[in-house]
């Protein structure tokens, strides 16, 4: 063979190994049953329409994947707890509250088209499951444009509904909760207590639902409202006790009036500032006299069958101190022990006078609301 020859030759073989090795029919089929295989799996079905077949060379090199998952839209279920509250604990009106170990749970999931609400718990009879419940409106409120086109908001909820336990300040803070993480507004919690409090009109109940733990807030004259935890350094139980007898918060607080004395005002005052320190000191001696009131409680009492024997209870040893929670019905005592003894004397008080009552221990709540996203 001649060198124009043998030249000719190198050239094909070199032009050969250019061009990409091609499976056989069999490869083919088995790369293009992978290829619909994996789009099945990882795909959304809108993405996909023409998929070609592609080489078993492209999805796998020796033991090593590299047919990576597509980039798809992370999931946006987002899930949010947030605690029940009691207020005023005595002295502290509209000023101290108290985060309580008994949750409302939602989901937001969203959907492709509408609304709907899933409400679910022992606690779900009032809840509304339309376009008007208050986690939604307060979701709203906060999320503006960001607001999905579609959602489900499933609820699970064991606060009881108007007992004055912070159920509406709870459902506030969730709604906000669930709109600062779906739009990753990056809002803090004192900007969730200033929000929640523009809708609910006082910031005692939301505070503690953000924050957790014991609270102390008020509100400046220009709106702001000022909210810190403080420590509790007593060591104690929370008894609940929730009669079954209905209040309207409106209706408690009709009953106040419009103007106290000044004695009756120094006389919280000192108690309220003595709860505070009482509290963030260990001092579980004084809990008894710091927690008497004058200027809410001795005015509800008589809405709440059962509640001045309630508050006057003394002689149950563990028993620190009761006070109304919020507006009531429910009351709240605090306990150094001896706490099955102590529900029984408290709801003994309210079946006394023909009214149901169920009482049980709850623990504080330290952590306020939580936010986080799942996925589903």
């Amino acid at each position: 063979m001649g060198s124009a020859g043998v030249l000719e030759r190198l050239l094909q073989k070199k032009e050969a190994h250019r061009q990409p090795r091609t499976p056989g029919s069999a490869g083919r089929r088995r790369g293009q049953a992978i290829a619909e295989q994996v789009s099945r799996q990882w795909l959304p079905r809108k993405s996909v329409q023409v998929l070609r077949p592609v080489p078993l060379t492209a999805l796998c090199l020796g033991n090593k994947r590299i047919f990576e998952k597509p980039c798809m839209t992370p999931s946006q279920t987002i899930r949010v707890r947030a605690p029940a509250s009691s207020a005023n604990l005595g002295p502290g009106f509209d000023t101290l509250a108290l985060a309580l170990g008994c949750y409302l749970e939602c989901k937001l999931i969203p959907a492709e088209q509408g609304f709907s609400v899933r409400v679910t718990g022992e606690e779900k009879a009032g809840i509304p499951s339309d376009e008007t419940n208050l986690i939604w409106r307060s979701f709203l409120r906060l999320s503006g444009d960001s607001a999905p086109r579609g959602a489900l908001l499933e609820i699970a909820n064991a606060i009881p509904v108007g007992k004055g336990l912070g159920s509406s300040a709870a459902a506030i803070v969730a709604g906000l909760a669930l709109a600062n993480e779906w739009g990753r507004l990056g809002k803090s919690r004192q900007e969730l207590i200033q929000f929640a409090t523009e809708i609910e009109g006082h910031p005692d109940n939301v505070a503690a639902a953000v924050l957790g733990g014991f609270v102390v807030n008020c509100q400046a004259e220009d709106g702001r409202v000022i909210a810190m935890q403080h420590r509790l350094e007593t060591a104690m139980e929370i008894v609940l006790t929730v009669p079954d007898a209905p209040l309207a918060t409106s209706a408690a607080r009709a009953a106040l009036p419009s103007e106290f004395s000044r004695q009756d005002a120094v006389f919280n005052v000192q108690r309220a500032a003595l709860l505070v320190a009482a509290l963030g000191n260990g001092r579980a001696d004084l809990i008894r006299e710091a927690m008497r009131d004058r200027l809410h409680q001795p005015y509800r009492a008589p809405l709440i069958p059962g509640l001045q024997e309630a508050l006057q209870m003394q002689d149950v040893s563990g028993l620190l101190g009761v006070a109304l929670s919020g507006a009531g019905p429910s009351v709240v005592a605090f306990c150094s022990g001896n706490t099955k003894k102590i529900e029984d004397a408290i709801a003994a008080c309210f079946r006394a006078k023909g009214v149901p009552a169920r009482a049980r221990v709850l623990p504080v709540d330290e952590a306020g609301v939580i936010a986080e996203r799942i996925a589903e």
